[in-house]
């Protein structure tokens, strides 16, 4: 069985990278919904507590006395919550009621590696080991579906039995010819010939491409394998560098650089859905969250809760949604983290059921051993 398994992943794995590298790699996926949903994974453990700022706790300022942000510097979401100032287009989605966020939450995952939390984030499971994706087995219960991951590997999220397609801008141009030649080598392999035929579609579909590897570019190209015909439904990002142990900042910094990123990336991806903006649902998570207090080198280590992201054109936003725990000491998680109070599977299997019509046994197989965790009936607009 974990042959079989194997050159499968071997055979996806060459669709990825381009056919042994001469084609680039992003992971797409398409579904029975009409609806876009996109998945961007933020590694590295964004630092939530400064982005979603709890500027109405009395807890936050003392233990943030270099890093933290005062209330005239955030733009306000309610009287509590305040969102940091590099999120500019967010901001404007969220007061047009096309973002919320969703603050102490986290995976089931409690230790505080950034490998094994990303791959908890990603298989939906409890256990680090796990070697399917949510994602791959919602595709694998809903074989319309169709995900490209826009990335140099196939991310496990998308990992699994189903088929994901993968992409990534590269700077080889491979000719009729040689087209024609690994063709006609890959004959003799069925399984081989039908990922090479689909890694030259793929890269037809993404026609010339301008700026590089940077996140707005790939979140741009996202959007246009979305909306070319007969294109995927469901888009994988990722975007690193969250990792603030040290000058993390506070209006200006190292967090600010990386959420500007994310920022002119979301607005990239928006831009290019146009009209499909209106049947979209985008989630932004990171693989848990950072202390509570700042440490001495002006950052903040691992932690567990964390806030997330969520936009789209059936979002219903302009809303903080959170069982807030609390800052003070004795309300900490383990004596230094935000307490997690909503279980990310539960966003996930919302916009699931709510957006992409699966059903509750789907969401069963997708997310095993969560039955207890509810979806949330006011997220998502009737779409």
């Amino acid at each position: 069985m974990d042959n079989i398994f194997d050159r499968r992943m071997f055979l996806k794995s060459l669709a990825a990278f381009g056919v042994c590298s001469a084609l680039p790699s992003v992971a797409f996926a398409k579904t029975q919904s009409a609806n876009i949903f996109v998945w961007i994974t933020l590694r590295g453990a964004m630092d939530g507590l400064n982005v979603v700022v709890p500027y109405g706790d009395k807890d936050y300022l003392p233990q943030r006395p270099s890093i933290g942000l005062h209330k005239n510097q955030l733009n306000k979401l309610d009287d509590f919550f305040g969102l940091h100032p590099a999120l500019k287009s967010c901001y404007q989605w969220y007061q047009q009621g096309e973002m919320a966020f969703i603050h102490a939450c986290a995976s089931p995952y409690r230790q505080r590696s950034h490998f094994d939390g990303q791959k908890v984030l990603e298989n939906g499971t409890e256990d680090p080991l796990h070697r399917d994706g949510w994602l791959n087995r919602f595709l694998s219960v809903d074989s319309k579906q169709h995900t490209i991951a826009i990335d140099s590997g196939l991310p496990l999220i998308v990992q699994g039995n189903a088929q994901a397609d993968s992409w990534y801008p590269h700077k080889l141009k491979i000719k009729q010819q040689q087209a024609e030649l690994l063709q006609e080598m890959y004959q003799s392999d069925q399984a081989l010939s039908d990922n090479f035929i689909n890694a030259l579609d793929i890269e037809k579909m993404a026609g010339h491409v301008k700026g590089g590897q940077q996140f707005h570019v790939l979140a741009q190209q996202a959007g246009k394998f979305l909306t070319s015909e007969n294109g995927p439904n469901i888009a994988v990002l990722e975007l690193g560098g969250w990792d603030t142990h040290a000058g993390e900042g506070a209006v200006k910094g190292r967090l600010a650089s990386q959420l500007k990123k994310l920022d002119e990336g979301l607005s990239a991806l928006k831009s290019q859905l146009g009209e499909a903006w209106s049947r979209t649902v985008v989630i932004a998570a990171s693989e848990f969250g950072r202390t509570i207090a700042e440490n001495g080198t002006k950052g903040t280590d691992h932690g567990t809760a964390n806030a997330m992201l969520i936009a789209g054109g059936t979002v219903n936003g302009k809303k903080v949604i959170t069982k807030w725990p609390g800052l003070a000491k004795s309300q900490q998680y383990k004596g230094r983290d935000l307490a997690p109070t909503t279980d990310i599977r539960s966003i996930c299997k919302t916009v699931l059921h709510s957006h992409l019509r699966a059903t509750n046994k789907q969401l069963d197989i997708v997310f095993p051993s969560s039955s207890e965790l509810p979806i949330m009936n006011d997220l998502i607009r009737n779409s």
